[in-house]
């Protein structure tokens, strides 16, 4: 097995509320927000060591590898930290995992986003992983920000 990380920030010219509230409801609106999701289907329901709710989640990925289009169904859980931070665990076959801590900072004129990825996966699968994995959710977190700009646009 094979262990990485990477780290992303961007800028959201929004309040950290309007940010939170659209990160907080990702699996909601991840088909739309998520270049790979195909769909998503919420399992249950159940409660961290600390009581908060953990979601647990079917997701239905599509992925282009070279000319071939490949399909996966995966879990997640997924909760939000009493620190406003959203975790998640994505685990994938063959022994692909992903945890993920996502978190907003107020800035003077509206919010950074930050996301850490911690990728576990098969050494051969670990370059295809991480790439995936890279540009899936530098688009999303831009499809996000789009989104909280437009939410603070008619929020004024």
């Amino acid at each position: 097995m094979a262990r990485t990380t990477f780290d992303q920030d961007i800028f959201v010219a929004a309040s950290p509320t309007i940010v939170r509230e659209r990160l907080i409801k990702l699996m909601t609106d991840v088909t739309e927000l998520h270049p790979f999701v195909i769909w998503t289907r919420h399992i249950r329901t159940t409660a961290a060591a600390d009581g908060a709710p953990v979601e647990h989640y079917l997701v239905r990925d599509r992925m282009k590898l070279g000319p071939f289009t490949l399909a996966f169904t995966y879990r997640v859980e997924m909760t939000a930290s009493a620190e406003g931070k959203l975790v998640s665990h994505a685990y994938q076959s063959p022994g692909i995992h992903l945890f993920n801590t996502t978190w907003c900072e107020p800035t003077a004129n509206g919010t950074l986003i930050r996301e850490h990825i911690d990728i576990t996966a098969p050494c051969l699968l670990m370059k295809t992983t991480y790439k995936g994995a890279a540009t899936a959710h530098k688009e999303m977190l831009a499809r996000l920000k789009e989104a909280a700009e437009q939410a603070q646009t008619l929020a004024r």
